[in-house]
């Protein structure tokens, strides 16, 4: 596996094997307290692959930190309003679809523990019964 950082489609250095730029780990380049250690396991990452993107930050300040300033910045704008209102909104479809499915897993539990029913659904009794079809009318 290489170690060295690569150029991708979005013109951000990204870490070979991860889906990861140089970008997600400035933060902690940034922090005197983080260790090399502690981003090789948070980001299941080899320390030559970490060491490879803190080279490549440092060999390109100037453009890398430009770069995570505009990062950074629109990460304090947060996310425009209409987007805010396709997440509630979405966020509401799946909290119905939650619902459903409970409701669906408590009918199906619930009729595992009645006991069948002596009489044939309609469909089981026309299936016992196709001289009965509807095919006819």
């Amino acid at each position: 596996m290489s170690t060295d950082t690569a150029p991708t489609t979005s013109q951000l250095p990204e870490i070979i094997g991860p889906r990861l730029t140089v970008y997600h780990l400035m933060p902690y380049f940034l922090d005197p307290t983080v260790t090399e250690a502690y981003l090789c396991r948070l980001y299941q990452l080899t320390p030559e692959q970490v060491s490879a993107a803190r080279a490549y930050a440092f060999r390109n300040a100037d453009t890398v930190l430009e770069q995570h300033m505009k990062i950074e910045d629109r990460n304090v704008q947060g996310n425009p309003p209409e987007l805010v209102e396709q997440m509630r909104r979405t966020h509401a479809t799946f909290q119905r679809f939650r619902q459903w499915l409970a409701e669906r897993q408590e009918r199906e539990a619930q009729r595992e523990k009645d006991p069948p029913s002596p009489f044939p659904s309609f469909r089981e009794w026309l299936q016992q019964h196709p001289e009965e079809s509807l095919e006819g009318l």
